[in-house]
């Protein structure tokens, strides 16, 4: 073979990490573009030490016309009308569906369809932007994906049934789901199929109890499947060659979708298998290399993806794991292997789960080494579905263990690093690294390291800043107010923000005020008040939904007028509801409070009828500098009198891009620019004004 041939010349050969980190280091700025500057300095240092920086300026180059080659099947493949097919299904709602170059994920509600069913289709492209450093990037998770779009179907037209290699995996799933219990079915979806539909107080045990892991198909299964695939095929038929199983572990993973990791973990076996075959010896580092150079060239955009980075983060440090520690007991080696992991992707486990728990840092290793039967046991059940009578008890227990013990673990919030305290992060890291490599003392740097975390943790209580953001949630309401040194802080609506609270390390509310009832404004009430410590849930009085709403919480108050909150020297003055209507709208909170001499009113949904009430009963005493407008810009709002008496200098308006209600009114936002310096969440994502002493400063995300 040619490629023996070629490899057997060992090109590269212990230089192969140079290239690596160029490619990294590219990606990271061309995301990041001031840090594209560690690229230049790093390709001077390449120029000076060593004679590779053709090679590797030819590899960047490739790379960059790659990613501008797709984003111009992209934007030519842009458009309402598609014929195609079904390539997999995701759930009854959502399916990928392949036209010519491109995949899209296509919002579908209730659709009866299956793997290879060819459509024409029109659509909705839905583009869907960050709001914040921390929110969930999902175009590049599409990207990641190899799909370019994704759609809400406005019409559809079945054209025939087709062939894709789904619909094997489609058919068996649906088998298996008619015979098995429903926990048995959901581990083997998740594990032998790469679909993880557990239940969300699933997936937060085993992220609490740090066995996240488990649950994500990832190398640790390609490897222990091959292991047993051979060990059959050894023991039945005396093969010990790993072709065979690395074919079936190929078809497997084409299967399932083809997820990173274990394209990570194949593309190991097959450069290892020909680096014995060929006797090459690669070193580990340099097939690591190799299989990351190959990803990025397939999909450079898979780099964004937190499990691809993750994946060759954790392959990367046990790679050096045995020079690193030379331990020889068994145990404290597992132990010690797996301290290396959980502190090398510690910022990214911050990212996905905003908190981390010390007791599971104890924990986690046993418990990994307790349950890693599961992933044996789903393969001999996606095989042998009738043995479910025996299994179906293990995981109903299991999962009764998980939801237990995970609820009693105290968790400590961390607020998520951006790019530039990552680095930091990761400098510290790896110095640590090299100290332990090069066999000198460490006691220095875990100081260092642990001062640094400590820093990040305790800064809130040290921020002398108050600050009101207007989070980006899309088409509803919440906003967040903090006082200086963590003084007080209070969550006004609750739609879409609990994975903004928890990107910012909240671990306290002393007041969640609902408005009113409306799911728009209440949307994750129940995930902030499992997960985050409120001490007080205000709402209003005339809101009678929120009897049945919030009947099993003790800490709640019904509110109206006349009342004030006192968070320190703070004042939350509450101006109403007044009257009692039969709409909740007109229902809703309002209130002002005063932070370093800037007056900000909030107005929750309220509507003319209730404006006027609030003008008859205070008059001149609405007047604020900032107010959240009523009704995310409704014309059932914002009446002339009313904002003639709040004469605001900012007018926030908190609405969703292309929403289908058409907010905010023209009228409104023609009002409100006249007389203020109007923001919208749609256009400017987060929306945070910060206060020092008498000063006030404005910072949008967009």
């Amino acid at each position: 073979m040619k490629l023996l041939q070629l490899l057997k010349k060992k090109p590269f050969c212990n230089d192969l990490h140079f290239f690596l980190i160029g490619v990294v280091l590219l990606l990271i700025g061309l995301k990041y573009y001031p840090l594209l500057i560690l690229l230049f300095i790093y390709l001077a240092f390449v120029f000076k030490k060593t004679k590779l920086i053709i090679y590797i300026l030819l590899l960047l180059t490739i790379i960059i016309a790659n990613i501008s080659i797709l984003r111009i099947i992209r934007e030519t493949n842009k458009k309402e009308e598609y014929r195609g097919y079904i390539v997999d299904i995701i759930d009854d709602n959502n399916y990928i569906f392949r036209s010519g170059l491109i995949k899209l994920r296509i919002n579908d509600y209730n659709h009866n369809l299956s793997p290879g069913d060819v459509l024409d289709i029109k659509i909705e492209i839905i583009n869907n932007e960050k709001n914040y450093d921390a929110d969930f990037d999902y175009n590049n998770y599409l990207y990641s994906n190899n799909i370019s779009y994704y759609g809400k179907i406005k019409e559809k037209k079945y054209i025939k049934k087709g062939f894709s290699i789904y619909s094997l995996k489609y058919n068996y799933k649906n088998y298996l789901k008619n015979i098995l219990s429903d926990n048995s079915y959901q581990y083997v979806s998740t594990l032998v199929f790469g679909d993880n539909i557990f239940e969300d107080n699933i997936k937060d045990g085993y992220s609490i109890l740090g066995l996240s892991h488990i649950l994500a198909i990832s190398g640790m299964h390609i490897l222990l499947l091959f292991k047993i695939i051979s060990f059959i095929l050894l023991k039945l038929f005396h093969y010990y060659r790993d072709t065979i199983p690395i074919l079936i572990i190929s078809f497997f993973i084409l299967l399932i979708g083809a997820p990173a990791s274990c394209i990570r973990a194949l593309l190991f076996l097959i450069i290892g298998a020909l680096n014995k075959k060929g006797n090459i010896f690669y070193t580990k580092l340099d097939i690591l290399s190799i299989s990351f150079i190959i990803m990025i060239l397939f999909n450079p955009y898979s780099f964004y993806s937190v499990g691809f980075i993750l994946t060759y983060l954790i392959s990367f440090i046990l790679i050096f794991a045995s020079d690193i520690l030379e331990e020889k007991n068994k145990y404290k080696r597992i132990y010690k292997n797996y301290l290396l992991i959980y502190f090398i992707s510690l910022p990214f486990v911050i990212d996905i789960s905003g908190a981390i728990s010390i007791l599971s840092i104890l924990l986690s290793p046993f418990l990994t080494l307790g349950l890693i039967i599961i992933i044996p046991i789903s393969y001999i059940l996606a095989i042998f579905p009738i043995l479910d009578y025996i299994f179906k008890y293990l995981f109903d227990f299991i999962n009764i263990y998980i939801n237990n013990l995970s609820a009693l673990i105290p968790l400590l919030h961390i607020k998520s690093m951006n790019i530039y305290l990552k680095l930091i992060y990761y400098l510290l890291y790896g110095y640590l690294i090299y100290r332990l490599v090069s066999k000198k003392p460490i006691g220095r740097n875990i100081i260092f390291i642990s001062m640094y975390l400590f820093l990040f943790i305790s800064i809130k209580y040290i921020n002398p800043i108050a600050s009101v953001t207007y989070i980006g949630v899309g088409q509803g309401d919440s906003a967040l107010i903090r006082l200086p040194y963590n003084q007080g802080v209070v969550l006004v609506d609750a739609y879409n923000s609990y994975n903004y609270l928890k990107s910012e390390g909240i671990d306290r509310i002393d007041y969640l005020v609902l408005t009113h009832s409306d799911a728009d404004h209440i949307g994750d009430y129940e995930k902030i008040l499992k997960h985050i410590n409120v001490k007080n849930i205000i709402y209003p009085i005339y809101d009678d939904k929120f009897n049945e709403l919030l009947n099993e919480y003790n800490n709640k108050i019904a509110i109206n007028y006349n009342k004030s909150i006192k968070l320190k020297s703070t004042i939350m003055e509450i101006m109403g509801p007044i009257n009692k209507y039969e709409d909740s709208n007109s229902n809703s909170i309002v209130f002002k409070i005063n932070i370093c001499n800037n007056v900000f009113l909030f107005t929750g949904d309220m509507t003319n009828k209730e404006e006027i009430d609030l003008i008859n009963k205070y008059g001149n005493k609405l007047d604020s500098d900032i107010l959240k407008v009523g009704h995310h810009g409704s014309n059932t709002s914002s009446c002339d009198s009313f904002i003639k008496y709040v004469s605001p200098n900012y007018s926030i308006i908190s609405v969703g891009k292309n929403n289908k209600y058409n907010l905010p009114s023209e009228d409104v936002v023609n009002k409100l620019n006249k007389i203020s310096k109007l923001y919208m969440t749609s256009n400017n994502g987060n929306i945070t004004f910060y206060m020092l002493n008498n000063k006030m400063w404005i910072k949008t995300y967009k």
